[in-house]
């Protein structure tokens, strides 16, 4: 674990430096602190039950959102609207980049559910750098969502711009109204002073914010009337400070300004102090300014040319460094990345190949490298998203509580953007509580940044179960990428563990614990890999969803079940092509087997049988075929004058070795079956037969990492070794099977979850196709990269659908500039 740490310190971007208390293992070497961010785009946002959930994942630095290499697991989960994991996948990032996706059941329900994902290292921060979107899931056994008119009791909250009310100084005064669930809601009402007069009104819109100017005076209470007859909580309209400062800031064309105001009471105190104004991105000091007041005012050109892009805090400290104002700005990027998608046509007919460009360069036409994903789908059915990797890693992540159509804010198109943003900016606090734990060294690193699949578990005593300290604990993992024989030691507590095995796919594992003299001891389990996750905060079921309509939700049903009976007819005619004969073959782990007639040694265990020891001394001695190496002690028959190693297969159960397995994996399995006492035998068939090539390595199914890892060097599919292989079949007694193996066992886990490849049709005019194609998601493509030129070209054809068709592309430059753009074309 410590060369996980070592090979990560590199990259770590914080100057803070932590003690490590990694999970179950104690202190470990200090670290520089850093931040990580994750990113989900999915092909949409709404489904019905069968379909398929496509997403790319990012992981960005949460400080400059440049791609990181620091964490290589990502935990990406599906939680219903009851709070719990429906499925949860595990993604192997490479350089801050994975893919994956989700099978929807047939039977799951209608509701809000949610998607989300995070790092190990995450945890180490609560839930602030977790990532969440939520997906609706419809169904005809649910009602379809529409949007309503928010019901209940409100609350509302007067937020002062810089954070207080001075008396005698003008005030710009930001709104949020929202109901319980968090929903904003849309009310009147008016600000009336202590005599009852009203002094000034107040509107929200349909997202719950508004705002608007007061002069507070001396010895003046305020009261609030709700003026469209809203149930609201009880207001509290904060109390104008006596005495005090106020920070406003002003937009002029490009230039931004910040005044720093006092009130006359103020001037004596203020004017004798050196004031100071600090901007701050993503918790790094960006500007600072000293200043002081000339009369009761100061104006300071703030260089937002030189912030970063994104939300800067600017706050205002007095001559002894104590905050007194804060106030929030969007900082645009000037050295943004322009991204166009181009058709090669305006419009198109059904089943018609579609051509994209997508072209994505800097502001003087320079190629950016990017990498993006891409999504289309029939904007008839499919409702536009809400968010986007812009908004997402430049707002939603930086602010507190939802933020409703976050898209529209970074939508050049929208001329009221800037108002918005800076709505937005006033009513939402800001979270860089996050960011001050770093000054607090007491902070604890429990969660390290993982390299690849860690696995733990304990080897005890069977009766007394008391941890067995210093037990030597072997795995063995026949398809791992990265080696396929792994060792540990168990600590004080009986606990061991392995780091860092790239494990994809199902696995079958067989662990083995012996002590010094290398006898087999203990009981040995093993963690699950699903137990350990953070926990999940309750969120409002309907608070982000898209609003459905019910003509929309009965379409993508439809949708929904003819491309999966599309898929299945698919299924079918593959199916009918395979010819199928009636022959003595059986199939092992990686290859098959032909019986050529060669007869069974059948070797029943008797109690005159128990004077051998092991199952090895009593194949020795009973089998006339089976012979021992002296040197070795390795079990081996003869076939055509060579030395062949047999295959074992314990209660139907095959051992997991090949014979292109190294011969330490091989005897290591191999001798964890022959240690069986012979007691436990009730059986021992020896079979011969001749062996087909390697299916592990031509298998096209497989990965292609797990076939080269498999295949031995120089070989190829057709060159594989065929000949004779001997097989030993041992059936254990029915009471062997009720207890368990001393100091060993086998265990199936799930690794890293390989993804699926996206099916689109490539339609053919001469190749007639009566079946029906109304796919939702026309293409999906989570592996886009721009070339040199900074172009890419993305194909895929039309359903039968005459419709509109929306193409997303969302990405992330080689520096850090997210990129979100969206097109669309007609069908007719």
């Amino acid at each position: 674990m410590k060369r996980i740490i070592n090979c990560v310190a590199f990259a770590l971007l914080w100057v803070t430096v932590l003690p490590v208390f990694a999970q179950n293992q104690g202190p470990q070497k200090e670290v520089k602190l850093f931040f990580e961010k994750v990113y989900l785009h999915t092909d949409r946002q709404l489904y019905a039950p069968g379909d398929d959930i496509w997403f790319k994942a990012y992981l960005l630095n949460a400080q400059t959102n440049q791609p990181l290499n620091t964490s290589k697991n990502l935990y990406v989960e599906l939680i219903t609207p009851a709070n719990k994991i429906a499925a949860r996948e595990i993604i192997a990032l490479t350089e801050g980049l994975g893919k994956g996706d989700f099978k929807l059941p047939d039977s799951l329900a209608a509701g809000s559910y949610r998607l989300r994902a995070y790092t190990n290292w995450m945890r180490n921060f609560g839930d602030n750098f977790v990532f969440e979107k939520p997906i609706t899931i419809i169904s005809k056994n649910g009602p379809a969502q529409t949007t309503t008119q928010a019901t209940g009791t409100a609350r509302i909250q007067f937020l002062p711009e810089g954070g207080s009310l001075v008396e005698g100084l003008g005030s710009i005064i930001a709104v949020k109204a929202e109901m319980q669930n968090g929903q904003g809601v849309g009310l009147r009402g008016a600000i009336l002073s202590s005599q009852g007069d009203t002094i000034a009104h107040f509107s929200t819109d349909s997202l719950g914010m508004g705002l608007f100017t007061l002069l507070p005076f001396a010895g003046q209470t305020y009261q609030v009337k709700i003026l469209n007859g809203m149930q609201v909580l009880p207001p509290v309209f904060p109390k104008p400070l006596s005495s005090g400062l106020t920070l406003k800031v002003l937009r002029k064309d490009t230039a931004t300004y910040a005044v720093i105001t006092c009130n006359e009471k103020a001037i004596p105190v203020y004017t004798a102090q050196t004031l100071t104004l600090k901007a701050r991105s993503f918790g790094r000091l960006t500007y600072q300014q000293s200043f002081q007041l000339k009369g009761n005012t100061a104006v300071i050109a703030i260089p937002s040319g030189q912030l970063p892009a994104g939300i800067a805090s600017l706050t205002l400290y007095d001559g002894e460094q104590k905050p007194n104002c804060e106030r929030l700005m969007y900082i645009d990027n000037k050295q943004n990345a322009n991204l166009i998608i181009k058709t090669d046509k305006p419009d198109y007919t059904r089943r018609e190949k579609v051509v994209l460009d997508i072209n994505i360069t800097d502001n003087q036409g320079h190629s950016v490298p990017t990498h993006f994903s891409l999504t289309a789908v029939d904007a008839t059915t499919v409702p536009a998203d809400e968010s986007n990797i812009m908004a997402y890693l430049m707002l939603q992540s930086e602010l507190r509580g939802t933020i409703k159509h976050a898209a529209r804010y970074f939508d050049t198109t929208n001329v009221q953007r800037q108002k918005q943003l800076d709505l937005l900016l006033l009513t939402h606090g800001w979270r860089d509580f996050i960011w001050k734990r770093l000054a607090d060294t007491t902070l604890r690193i429990a969660y390290i940044p993982e390299q690849g699949i860690s696995l733990s578990g304990s080897v005890k005593l069977p009766k007394q179960g008391t941890p067995i300290t210093g037990a030597n604990v072997t795995l063995i993992a026949p398809k791992a990428v990265n080696g396929r024989l792994f060792s540990a030691q168990t600590n004080a507590q009986g606990k061991y563990f392995f780091d860092n095995m790239q494990l994809y796919g199902s696995q079958s594992l067989r662990l083995n614990a012996k002590d010094i003299k290398g006898k087999s001891i203990g009981l040995i389990s093993l963690d699950s890999l699903n137990a350990n996750y953070p926990d999940i905060k309750n969120t409002s079921p309907d608070l982000n969803s898209p609003a459905v309509t019910a003509t929309k939700a009965e379409a993508l049903l439809k949708q929904a079940t003819l491309t999966k009976q599309r898929s299945l007819s698919d299924t079918l005619i593959r199916l009918k092509e395979v010819e199928v004969k009636n022959k003595p073959k059986q199939v092992l782990r990686d290859r098959t087997i032909t019986d050529f007639g060669y007869k069974d040694e059948v070797l029943t265990v008797t109690k005159d049988d128990y004077r051998y020891n092991t199952l090895r001394d009593y194949i020795q001695f009973a089998s006339k075929q089976a012979r021992v190496d002296a040197s070795s002690n390795r079990l081996y028959f003869m076939a055509d004058g060579q030395k062949v190693p047999p295959r074992i297969v314990l209660n139907n159960r095959e051992a997991m070795f090949s014979e292109n397995d190294p011969d330490d994996v091989i005897d290591l399995i191999s001798n964890s079956y022959y240690d069986l006492p012979v007691t436990a035998i009730e059986k021992v068939i020896i079979k011969k037969a001749i062996g087909g090539p390697s299916l592990l390595v031509a298998n096209t199914e497989g990965s292609a990492a797990t076939a080269a890892a498999l295949r031995p060097a120089g070989a190829s599919a057709s060159s594989l070794n065929l000949g004779v292989v001997f097989i030993i079949y041992i059936t254990l007694k029915p009471e062997a099977l009720r207890s368990p193996e001393p100091g060993a066992m086998q265990a199936a886990v799930n690794g890293y979850y390989e993804a699926r490849t996206f099916y689109s049709p490539a339609y053919n005019p001469s190749v007639p196709d009566s079946r029906q194609d109304l796919r939702a998601t026309l293409h999906w493509e989570p592996n886009g990269n721009t070339n040199a030129s900074g172009h890419s070209a993305i194909t895929f054809f039309n359903t039968d659908n005459k419709t509109t068709v929306r193409v997303i592309v969302q990405g992330i430059t080689s520096t850090g500039i997210p990129v979100a753009a969206v097109k669309t074309y007609t069908v007719k």
